[in-house]
């Protein structure tokens, strides 16, 4: 069973967002969203096991997942810890998880709402994480969105949040040094960055660059938020696209000449603060 919780206008004073059905079932059901092949084979990708591992949930840990998609991590959240909690304003993103949740031994809780009107009471779960949702959202309710991460998030828990890609690899590096570079030498692969970065120019209103995201944290109340880039330009070559390219010698050339600049230009960002 689903939970429902009322939903709020597209438009308000927390910011803007997409409707729900912008989020179908196609693009759940797809490598619009990360770790699809994994998801088929019943496995998390490199990248949600990576998520896992640095929320690191005891069995006693209430957790939080906003933006849960197909739920898989929250599904293993929950195969861990004492209570997985999870909100998407997807109704197909429900679905999913809902009908996957029916196979699960340990059951994690489904709630469609709105990440920036959090239906929990304050100081509530030890770990709150929000995967490749913030930027979906415009800047207001980004940092609504953090505000309320802090809200539920109880003293000493830990909220995490990642958000790809950056800004400065979207609008700089790849137009303008990877991606020329790519379609000479790699053009099947540059062909499929191309097409995942039109589905986030679709569906992304607020991508981040680091200071950007320190701003956000800051505006919602975040004091000494730790933020950074992964400096794992590849995903360890565990990702379908950068698989192939890790194995490459040119690749392997670039990585070493890159590597003073990873933790500016890498796409994967990060945010994580400890409630006092």
């Amino acid at each position: 069973m689903t939970l429902r919780v009322p939903e709020p206008p597209r438009v308000s004073e927390k910011g803007r967002s997409l409707s729900p059905s912008d989020y179908p079932e196609s693009y759940f059901l797809s490598e619009d969203v990360e770790g699809f092949s994994c998801y088929r084979q019943g496995q998390l990708s490199w990248l949600r096991a990576k998520h896992l591992a640095m929320l690191n949930p005891a069995p006693e840990h209430r957790v939080l997942e906003l933006g849960f998609a197909r739920g898989e991590l929250l599904q293993a959240l929950a195969d861990r810890c004492a209570l997985a909690a999870g909100l998407d304003f997807s109704p197909a993103a429900c679905r999913i998880a809902a009908a996957q949740r029916q196979k699960q031994q340990h059951k994690a809780v489904l709630v469609r709402g709105d990440c920036r009107y959090l239906p929990f009471p304050d100081n509530v779960f030890d770990r709150v994480f929000a995967g490749d949702l913030i930027e979906h959202l415009d800047y207001a309710g980004g940092v609504c969105l953090l505000a309320e991460m802090r809200r539920v998030l109880r003293s000493g828990g830990v909220m995490l949040v990642h958000t790809t890609p950056n800004l400065v690899f979207h609008r700089r590096i790849w137009p303008w040094l990877v991606g020329p570079a790519l379609r000479l030498t790699h053009p099947a692969v540059a062909r499929e960055i191309d097409a995942q970065l039109a589905v986030m120019d679709r569906v992304h209103i607020q991508e981040y660059t680091p200071a950007l995201l320190r701003r956000a944290a800051a505006d919602a109340g975040l004091a000494l938020a730790e933020v950074w880039v992964d400096p794992d330009l590849i995903r360890s070559g565990a990702h379908r696209i950068t698989g192939a390219l890790g194995r490459t010698p040119m690749m392997r050339m670039a990585l070493g000449v890159l590597s003073p600049f990873r933790r500016w230009i890498g796409n994967d960002l990060y945010l994580r603060w400890k409630k006092p």
